[in-house]
Formats: C-alpha cells, structure tokens, sequence
C-alpha cells in the first residue's frame, strides 16, 4: 500500500543526521540548474537530470536497511554526491535526454497526457541512481511498471508539499533549500516501497534489474 505519510515521515528521520550535507546539495544544485537554464532548455535537462541522479545517489547511501522492514540513517559527504556524478554522468545524461523526448512528445498531444507520462516515467532516476549500469530505455520501461496504479499517489504526494512550497516561496526561495532534499528523500523512501511492493506481487523480480552481459 502506497503510504505517503509513512515515506515522509522515513524521510525526515533519514535526513536528521545529513541535513547540512543535504542543504549544501540542494544549494549546488539550484545554483548549477539555474546557470545551465541560460544555455537552453536541452542543456538544461541534461544538467539538472546529471545533478539529480547524483543527488539520489547520496541520498541513498543515506539509507540502510537492516532488514525489509527496517532501515537506520547513515551519514554522508559531498564526497558521495561526487561519486555519483563520476559513477553515472553518462547514463544520467542518456536517461535525461530519452525521459525529456518522451515527456515532449506527449506533451504534443495534449498536457494531460503529458503529465501522465512525467509520473509514469518518475522512477527512473531512481533506477538508474540504483543501477549504473542499466540502460535508460530499461529503465523508463521498469519506472513505467513501477508506477502502475500509483501515478494519482505520486502526483497526490507532490500536492501534499504545496503548503511548504508556498511558505517556501514567502522566505525569497530560501526555503527551498531545506524542502528540496524533504521531497527528494520522501520520493526514494516511496521507490523503495514500489520496488517491494512490485516484487511481493511477481510483476518485478531482482532480475529485471540486472545487466546481461
């Protein structure tokens, strides 16, 4: 079951021992996006895709899981958010440019079905923060399969972060620093939770996320 105040919740508790690593990111990240806005709006996929991926990376080494039903916080560094960017830029890149061509191409037929598709393509940073070396296109088609029946609660979840957002947008966008990493984290902790839910009802098995060689 889909429990969005259950992820938000994980959260706050994974993040209580990063939040300076994780407002330092949030602040690179803003800064970084921003500058690549003035280069176009390719270019400024392709760098807010690469950051956001090695954004999720750090943020899920945050997490440990003592068991499938149990995980404590653990503390990173900026050096981990490097790591990601070194470990999955080109894949990143690869994801950002098939992600936005899909989402453009629908969004030609209409908005709605425009944004449908955003969220059944929403995971896929994730998978591919995950997995390094999976491929985009695999990684669309397992976030496609992930998101089934749950699009109306991920796009529910992003409706419940209205209020931050707007209290957010009254402190000059300061706030942001700070809500960033809370949405950012509450989504990871909602991936790990469809990928468990997908396993335990045999749509996905640990298989579809590995590489053949």
């Amino acid at each position: 079951m889909f429990n969005r105040s259950e992820y938000k919740k994980s959260a706050l508790a994974t993040l209580e021992k990063n939040w300076g690593t994780a407002c330092l990111l949030s602040i690179v990240f803003f800064i970084i996006a921003g500058l690549a806005e003035f280069a176009g709006p390719i270019v400024s996929v392709c760098v807010g895709g690469i950051m956001e991926v090695g954004i999720i990376f750090a943020f899920m080494k945050m997490i440990s899981f003592k068991s499938s039903e149990t995980m404590e916080s653990k503390k990173v560094t900026f050096s981990d958010f490097l790591e990601g960017l070194e470990t999955h830029w080109l894949n990143a890149l690869l994801g950002s440019l098939w992600k936005f061509l899909w989402i453009f191409l629908w969004m030609l037929l209409f908005i709605i079905p425009g944004i449908v598709k955003a969220y059944s393509y929403s995971m896929m940073y994730y998978i591919l923060a995950e997995n390094p070396k999976i491929s985009a296109i695999k990684a669309m088609d397992i976030s496609k399969v992930l998101t089934r029946g749950h699009k109306a609660d991920l796009f529910i979840m992003d409706l419940s972060f209205l209020g931050w957002a707007i209290l957010s947008s009254l402190t000059f966008g300061l706030g942001f620093i700070w809500l960033y990493p809370y949405m950012e984290m509450s989504k990871t902790h909602a991936y790990y939770d469809l990928k468990r839910m997908a396993f335990s009802q045999n749509i996905l098995s640990p298989a579809d996320f590995e590489v053949v060689s």
